[in-house]
């Protein structure tokens, strides 16, 4: 056996048959060999991990394996757990009061952290605080389980052992009448049946820091629940769902990766001959991804393994799942998760979130003395369709008034606020809006119908031919070069300095930036305006057919900064289409099925826009003094609608706001989905055996939007 085993992944186990065969008859990685190993090769003393490898479930085979399982399992039942039922439901109300209480709400260290440290030493025996330096030492004992840890790794674990065990009490029976009998009391009433030589403190603690993974599974499946479809969090909230959704979340969160056994002797397992210290490695997440496409099968996951050394802990992951998320989902309904703030722990045998930033304020509220949070779906469509009371932000007064005030040359900034359609007003918008509209919209589109889908094939080819394939860098953002851009007229004389630029541009979206962006859009803007022109290629493009008849009032410096607005706002495509695939790509694959069609995209394609669009909010100023929802806003207060909260408030099927509503809704919504439904069954036909790079995601730091700056993938598994 060599550290070798993870460089192989099609080597793996991932059929069902075959991963319960091996968990079934092949032994777990002995780490009590491998310390006695390096002890005697180094001289390394690891004495406290050394006493735990030895009490251990994951150490012990043969009789003694089997004799510890049969005393621990009336204890983790689901009749013996039941006495601890209460246990949880007080660890989950006081997890929800820590995330209420918290300044910046994170599910993890708010949520899911709390209900571990309060409940499960409690249930196990454990007398710990509940300390960060705690928590820590559980996460670092946990990796246990896994093969070839390097030597600084294990002196780590070693000193985290120490830590812990000294947190237990002495032994005794239990005597406490006001609670039930913990693992460790129940361990020492029975130490006569567990194997001898047996410490029961190193026995309970094995267990103890495995357990976390059901609250790490909890994290894993909150991210999932409220990342996908807004009914499925609204559903936990609902009687009966653990037992309509529990198995299903369990097989599509569960934290473990890959399970590891080793083959003691000669043998041949699942039609594979295996020499003696030979490892095998099980896929568990395909595994799982088989067993819930097979109807028939009555085996909804193997996330807790299988065989002999199947996790003793199922029951109590299960009835975690069963308590946190529900009471979650009735206390914050409406809760936001930011998604491209979270971030994950992954190793070759497990992942989990170690951070989900959230928002867990439900209803509409007053953010500060010039601005209102708007997150009601009533709310939110009666605001942006009174075009009498609310207005889009006034930059163009806001900026010649800043202008003057600090001193500072605002011109270029002052004409970006007056030929975008997101800023403006009146006349001069109802024109330009009409004009554009007439060029954008979904017939006129159909005469690019040719150039997209040649632009899309051309991406998919040079998609493949990167060695490491990137969704965003490789074909997201490549549209917006290959169909935005000559479908607006940007044709700029230096492209690769146009395309240094470009990033840039996104910008303009943002009202109210701080002097210092200001001035940097400002020259930005100025020195990509320089670049642009209308050379006789572009004969058809908006631009070109801008100038050949400009709306009443717009100059053709007016219009080509029109036309570089609009390409800045079109990044948002690129975000939409990047956020689209990455959430279609981490769910579970039996929803693919037929997605390399025009009718899957065509059923999803407004639910999947709801949940993926980049922007983040629609700001809209009153026009007058006037009360809203309870709040009195004044004359160019602003609402600032909250996207992510109002759509959670949504019936599935209801209007939605991703592109606006009334007549400041965004001119590019039938070319985002026009792209869309092409991009999506294309890029799925091509590559229908995609997968990400696990985790792999990253996001740009946006305060507008949810932007993807990286998504690796494998394009054949």
């Amino acid at each position: 056996m060599n550290g070798n085993i993870w460089a192989d992944p099609q080597s793996f186990f991932s059929t069902p048959s075959e991963a319960a065969a091996v968990l079934r008859e092949l032994d777990l990685p002995r780490i009590d060999q491998y310390l006695a190993a390096l002890t005697q090769s180094s001289n390394i003393k690891l004495e406290n991990l050394s006493r735990l490898s030895a009490n251990t479930l994951v150490a012990m085979t043969g009789d003694d394996h089997l004799k510890a399982r049969r005393v621990i399992a009336p204890f983790f039942s689901k009749e013996g757990l039941k006495e601890w039922t209460g246990t949880i439901a007080a660890g989950v109300d006081h997890a929800l009061e820590q995330l209420a209480a918290a300044p910046k709400p994170d599910l993890v260290a708010n949520f899911t952290i709390p209900l571990f440290l309060r409940a499960m030493p409690q249930i196990f025996g454990l007398k710990i605080d509940e300390s960060e330096t705690h928590f820590r030492a559980i996460e670092t004992v946990q990796r246990l389980t896994e093969p070839y840890l390097s030597v600084p790794t294990l002196r780590k674990l070693d000193h985290a052992v120490g830590l812990l065990i000294s947190a237990f009490p002495p032994p005794t029976e239990h005597q406490a009448p006001d609670r039930p009998e913990t693992l460790f009391e129940y361990l020492y009433r029975r130490k006569s049946d567990l194997p001898a030589g047996i410490d029961a403190r190193y026995l309970v603690l094995g267990i103890l820091v495995g357990s976390n993974s059901a609250t790490q599974s909890v994290a894993f499946a909150l991210y999932g629940l409220l990342t996908g479809p807004h009914y499925a969090w609204h559903d936990a909230a609902r009687p009966g769902w653990a037992e309509r959704e529990l198995p299903r979340l369990l097989s599509l969160y569960q934290s473990t990766r890959t399970l590891v056994r080793v083959a003691t002797e000669a043998t041949e397992v699942a039609g594979c001959t295996f020499q003696q210290g030979q490892a095998a490695v099980v896929d568990v997440v395909k595994t799982n991804n088989c067993l819930r496409s097979d109807t028939k099968s009555g085996v909804r996951h193997m996330s807790f393994g299988s065989g002999a050394h199947k996790c003793p802990g199922s029951f109590l992951s299960e009835m975690v799942f069963a308590q946190a998320i529900p009471a979650l989902a009735r206390r914050y309904p409406n809760i936001v998760l930011s998604k491209e703030r979270c971030s994950f722990v992954q190793t070759h045998m497990m992942q989990a979130p170690t951070a989900l930033p959230c928002e867990t304020i439900q209803g509409s509220y007053r953010a500060n003395a010039r601005l209102c949070d708007i997150r009601n779906q009533l709310l939110a469509h009666e605001i942006v369709r009174d075009n009498d009371r609310f207005s889009p932000p006034s930059m163009t007064k806001y900026l010649s008034a800043l202008s003057q005030k600090s001193g500072h040359d605002l011109t270029v900034a002052v004409s970006i606020a007056q030929n975008a359609l997101f800023f403006m007003d009146g006349p001069r918008h109802d024109a330009l809006r009409s004009a554009i509209g007439g060029h954008l919209g979904g017939a006129r589109l159909q005469d690019w119908a040719d150039l997209t889908d040649r632009a899309i094939e051309g991406a998919l080819d040079d998609l493949k031919r990167m060695p490491k394939p990137d969704l965003v860098t490789g074909f997201t953002d490549v549209l917006r070069r290959t169909v935005i851009a000559p479908l607006l007229g940007v044709v700029p004389r230096d492209q690769e300095q146009f395309e240094i630029l470009a990033p840039q541009l996104q910008a303009v979206l943002e009202p109210w930036l701080s002097m210092r962006d200001l001035l940097a859009v400002q020259e930005t803007f100025a020195d990509a305006i320089a670049l642009l022109t209308v050379p006789e290629t572009a004969e058809g493009s908006l631009l070109s057919n801008l100038l050949a008849q400009p709306p009443e009032g717009f100059s053709s410096d007016d219009l080509k900064a029109v036309i570089l607005v609009l390409y800045g706002a079109s990044f948002n495509l690129s975000h939409t289409l990047a956020n689209i695939l990455h959430l279609i790509l981490s769910g579970p694959v039996e929803e693919r099925a037929g997605i390399e069609t025009p009718g899957w995209i065509a059923t999803r394609l407004e639910e999947l826009i709801v949940l993926c669009a980049s922007p983040k909010y629609i700001y809209r100023m009153a026009r007058d003094d006037l009360e809203l929802a309870g709040m009195a806003m004044k004359a160019g207060d602003t609402a600032r609608l909250t996207l992510q909260a109002i759509h959670h408030d949504r019936s599935p099927g209801a209007l939605h706001l991703s592109f606006g509503q009334g007549i400041h809704r965004c001119v590019g919504a039938a070319l985002s989905r026009f792209v869309i439904r092409r991009a999506v069954p294309a890029f799925f036909a091509r590559f229908p055996d995609v997968s990400l790079e696990n985790q792999g995601q990253r996001y740009f730091p946006m305060s507008q939007t949810v932007a993807l700056s990286a998504l690796p993938c494998a394009l054949a598994s």
